[in-house]
């Protein structure tokens, strides 16, 4: 029982190691990773590529998979695309593995040292990810070496022999016990790393390995398809059919087994034939699939139902695709879209002082959820306005088609602004279990309140293209930065006086402030063309910087 108890606690450890190295990969390069995948578009190799290089950082190609699937459902990738970026994650972790399993055991002070002082000692996001990767990489191997240490006892154990005898002459047991594994580990390269060092420990034979291996392969195709289970059915696609690829290449070796370990022997040691198995099968998987890719998305596309109608997703409504031969019809719904997209980043702020005021954490998971709602429209709106802007137009047209676009990319970074930046400092305050004292909440209050009248007003400015509204739109800035300056000043005076409330909430407060200015800056953006289009140069302050 405590060999079996150190086991699982090895594992643990294991599993801890490989999300260190995952997040802190991701924090500190996440938007480059993305950026990698987003490039491949339209080509073969390249997003195959980028599969493999973003799964060997993130020591994951479940998460490498929703990556590619979350550009699938927002339509800036195709199914293709995000296919073969798939293809090349699953390459990619069986290279990882076979990294990881050589247990070095002198690396793992070293990895450890450098990871757990490097994050103590900086400050910085990026160095701080780095630092996290490095202490889960020196987790990793630690677990390893723990898993076969342990495994080696339990082959002195009659209970624990005879059920891997019965599973032993039960192969589609095993292959079934090695997809429950994957599901619950949620790693695919937890459970072959797990495998291969209970083989290499003696405690598994290799063909009960090989078996368990398969399972993991299946299980890791088919953990996106259950994360992607509600999604759009574009989400669906590319893992559905990655899945039945790999269920392809899993039936294939498992009936291939003996073939593979007497031909594989002759290369390799017996204890690295699992491994070996892992490797080989995801190449083949990955050519075979460069060269079917249509006919496994087609066969997704056949099996998948279509998307249905969800009130609880917010999709555009007025883009009409047969109207873009009629120019001012579409530049018509585009406009309409844009203001139903208002409505939406609108009560996105509203909820703020909800969150803010009562803690609501159920109000401030709605609002992060609405943001997916106002990005899908602006990728709608985007792509729509796009269209109308290919066709030969005259100056106005063209002139309306920019302001929809302008107007909209506003309203997206405020809701971007509203998701990342104020619903982050709700998250932050609802943990810490603080609050604003009285007369920091009625300041933040009062600037809310300022924006919130600002943003009506920045809506009824791109409705009606008046530069009356506009030029009230424009006086508002200086209004909000004298009310933002004087809550810094008083907070200030509040902190030199000891008020507990704001010490405890001092650099919340702060930012909020900073937040809510930076939407009032986008609101009074909208103005800009409207007033340029009266002939009017809109009044800015700029900066001198001296070279």
């Amino acid at each position: 029982m405590v060999t079996l108890i150190n086991i699982l606690g090895s594992v643990a450890l294991l599993l801890w190691g490989l999300r260190m190295v995952r997040t802190g990969v991701m924090r500190s390069y996440g938007s480059v990773l993305k950026r990698w995948a987003r490039r491949a578009e339209g080509r073969i190799f390249a997003p195959f590529i980028s599969g493999l290089l973003v799964a060997i950082a993130l020591q994951s190609s479940t998460a490498t998979a929703m990556i590619a699937a979350s550009f699938s459902a927002q339509n800036v990738m195709a199914t293709s695309t995000a296919f073969l970026i798939m293809l090349g994650a699953d390459v990619g972790t069986a290279l990882a593995v076979l990294v990881a399993s050589q247990k070095i055991a002198a690396l793992v002070p070293i990895l450890l040292t450098i990871g757990v002082f490097g994050f103590l000692s900086s400050q910085s996001s990026k160095v701080r990810g780095i630092s996290r990767a490095f202490t889960g990489l020196g987790l990793i191997l630690l677990s390893l070496s723990l898993i076969g240490t342990n495994a080696q006892e339990l082959t002195s154990n009659a209970e624990f022999v005879a059920i891997l005898d019965i599973l032993s002459s039960h192969p589609s047991l095993l292959l079934i016990v090695g997809l429950i594994m994957t599901y619950l580990a949620h790693s695919s390269l937890a459970i072959v790393l797990l495998t291969v060092g209970l083989v290499a420990a003696g405690t598994f034979e290799v063909q009960v390995g090989i078996y368990l291996v398969l399972g993991a392969n299946l299980g890791s195709g088919l953990l996106p398809v259950i994360a992607n289970w509600q999604s759009s059915k574009n989400a669906r696609l590319p893992v559905t059919a990655n899945l039945a690829i790999r269920a392809f290449g899993v039936g294939v070796a498992y009936f291939c087994v003996g073939i593979l370990i007497e031909q594989l022997s002759l290369y390799v040691p017996m204890t690295m034939i699992p491994i070996s198995v892992h490797i080989v099968l995801n190449v083949c998987v990955a050519c075979f699939g460069l060269f079917t890719l249509s006919l496994f998305i087609k066969m997704a596309d056949h099996i998948l139902p279509d998307d249905q109608h969800d009130a609880a997703v917010i999709g555009p409504k007025y883009l009409d695709e047969h109207l873009l031969t009629s120019t001012g019809e579409a530049l018509a719904c585009a406009k309409r879209e844009a203001l139903a997209m208002a409505d939406l980043t609108q009560d996105m702020l509203r909820g703020v002082n909800i969150v803010l005021k009562f803690d609501s954490d159920e109000k401030r998971r709605g609002i992060s959820k609405m943001d997916d709602d106002v990005d899908r429209l602006f990728n709608a709106i985007k792509l729509y306005a796009a269209q109308i802007l290919q066709r030969e137009l005259s100056e106005d047209e063209t002139k309306r088609a920019m302001d929809i676009l302008s107007f909209t990319a506003n309203l997206e970074h405020i809701g971007d602004i509203i998701d990342t930046g104020l619903m982050g400092l709700a998250a932050k305050k609802i943990k810490q279990q603080s609050q604003f004292s009285k007369e920091g909440w009625t300041e933040i209050e009062q600037l809310l309140e300022a924006v919130s009248n600002n943003f009506e007003l920045a809506i009824n400015t791109f409705v009606s293209d008046d530069a009356d509204l506009a030029r009230q739109l424009i006086q508002t800035k200086p209004v909000v930065s004298e009310l933002e300056r004087n809550s810094i000043e008083t907070h200030f005076q509040r902190l030199g006086s000891g008020h507990a409330d704001t010490l405890t909430t001092s650099s919340l407060h702060l930012d909020v402030l900073r937040d809510l200015k930076r939407i009032n800056s986008h609101l009074t953006s909208i103005a800009y063309p409207v007033l340029l289009a009266a002939g009017e140069e809109p009044k800015t302050s700029w900066k001198r910087i001296d070279g």
